[in-house]
């Protein structure tokens, strides 16, 4: 019963953080304010948010842990410190792409999956079935087609999809991946934060900064339901409900006013299915793992 329990509340949060991801990608692209400040906005936020956790014993205890690891050899910090570059990139792209390149962004998250998958088999020699191999190849054929036809592949697309792969695998290999490490980077960013909103100049009325705030905790929320959901369930599951985001992005863009014309469409069509298809292959798996304990 505790289990079915920890199963329903993995789910909840989970979902309940893909929504919210979704909603501040497009919060970002539906009001006025610069992507500056509504990164800085959101890293404040977050940051506030683990110095609260920092109190509780147990945030300490975290910290600890990946501050014994940071310490623990030299390189760990250049490690970190290129972690701290990757994320930057990454909150800057989520904040500023919705307003000029939603429908690219939206295709790096959709390719995001793919890509993992490519590096947990080249990178740490993680088995790869049959269906995530036939997945690859399904978004293979759609980045192939829309090169073909558009004759380039957004930097957008690219920086998100490689950049967000390589976070991860860099995350992975260095150690640095306990549940505090997204905050020790947010709370290294936080100068910079400050400054951006010292010098940008971005005149808000009280009504957008009202929102710009709500989407910065959105934003520190998203990332606390994320995280917990990622410990609530096994990994098939977590990576399973993972995919919902991307297509929420989607779905995002096209509310933003992006149009898809019909080679757009099959490309997208084809990148759900291979989505469709890492899901299935993780249901599968999951009753396996089920049936054999």
């Amino acid at each position: 019963m505790a289990t079915n329990r920890t199963s329903s509340a993995g789910v909840i949060t989970s979902v309940l953080a893909s929504a919210l991801f979704g909603a501040i990608f497009f919060i970002s692209g539906a009001i006025e304010a610069k992507a500056e400040t509504l990164v800085a906005w959101r890293v404040l936020l977050t940051a506030a948010c683990y110095l609260l956790a920092f109190l509780h014993p147990a945030g300490r205890r975290v910290f600890k842990e990946f501050w014994d690891t940071l310490r623990s050899q030299p390189r760990q910090i250049l490690y970190f410190i290129f972690l701290v570059v990757l994320i930057a990139l990454q909150l800057w792209l989520f904040s500023w792409s919705p307003k000029s390149h939603a429908l690219d962004a939206s295709l790096g998250y959709l390719l995001l999956p793919i890509f993992l998958v490519i590096v947990g088999r080249f990178f740490f020699a993680d088995y790869i079935t049959r269906l995530q191999w036939i997945a690859v190849g399904i978004a293979l054929i759609a980045v192939t087609l829309k090169f073909v036809i558009s004759a380039q592949l957004s930097w957008v697309t690219f920086a998100i999809a490689a950049g967000y792969a390589l976070y991860f695998a860099l995350r992975k290999y260095s150690g640095l991946n306990n549940a505090f490490a997204y905050g020790a980077e947010v709370l290294v960013l936080s100068p910079l934060a400050f400054f951006m909103l010292a010098t940008v100049e971005d005149p808000l009325s009280n009504a957008m900064l009202s929102m710009v705030i709500l989407a910065g905790l959105a934003g520190a929320l998203a990332m606390a339901l994320y995280l917990a959901a990622s410990t609530l369930l096994s990994m098939p599951m977590f990576g399973l409900l993972s995919y919902g985001e991307p297509i929420l992005l989607f779905v995002a863009a096209l509310l933003l006013g992006e149009t898809l014309n019909l080679s757009d469409a099959i490309v997208y069509s084809l990148l759900v299915c291979a989505l469709a298809l890492l899901g299935f292959d993780g249901i599968r798996r999951s009753r396996k793992n089920l049936e054999s304990d």
